[in-house]
């Protein structure tokens, strides 16, 4: 078999990999298709989304940025179109409960836009899921969320509001 043709074949098996594997994040159909995506926190340990991690105006700036770059697959309402999950309601909490904000931010800027992923600013993809977590009536806080992943590891997401 000649160099070309093993080429040409790698090349086949590697966009089919990558393919899979991002099918298979944006379907939610493997919760961890991405490497490092692990919940960092556990209920009851750190913040949760219902301490406030964004403020109204961040969320403002990713409804307009969420517009642009996202609804033509996820929806002017975030409720999924095709093979675009929602991102909100019962969908939302059954793709994203007890996983971590990191990983919502991590996931969303390695895929999304699906056809470039990785291409807005560190602060849209931020200001994206503050929108998110609004649309999911999260509550907003004093300070912005900001694009460090190890910190917003910290921070869970849990459907329900935890006890005091």
């Amino acid at each position: 078999m000649s160099r070309l043709t093993c080429l040409n074949r790698a090349c086949v098996f590697a966009g089919l990999a990558w393919l899979m594997t991002g099918a298979a994040a944006v379907q939610g159909a493997g919760r961890d298709a991405l490497q490092g995506t692990e919940p960092a926190t556990r209920p009851g340990t750190g913040r949760t989304v219902w301490d406030g991690m964004y403020t109204k105006p961040q969320a403002e700036r990713g409804r307009t940025e969420y517009m642009q770059a996202c609804a033509s697959c996820h929806a002017d309402d975030l409720r999924g179109k095709g093979t675009a999950p929602g991102l909100v309601g019962e969908d939302f909490a059954f793709q994203w409960d007890d996983r971590s904000v990191g990983d919502l931010f991590l996931r969303t800027r390695t895929l999304m836009p699906s056809d470039r992923p990785n291409s807005l600013p560190a602060r849209t993809y931020s200001d994206i899921v503050a929108f998110i977590l609004q649309s999911n009536k999260f509550p907003a806080g004093e300070e912005e969320l900001g694009a460090d992943v190890d910190f917003l590891r910290q921070a869970l997401i849990t459907a329900k509001r935890p006890e005091p």
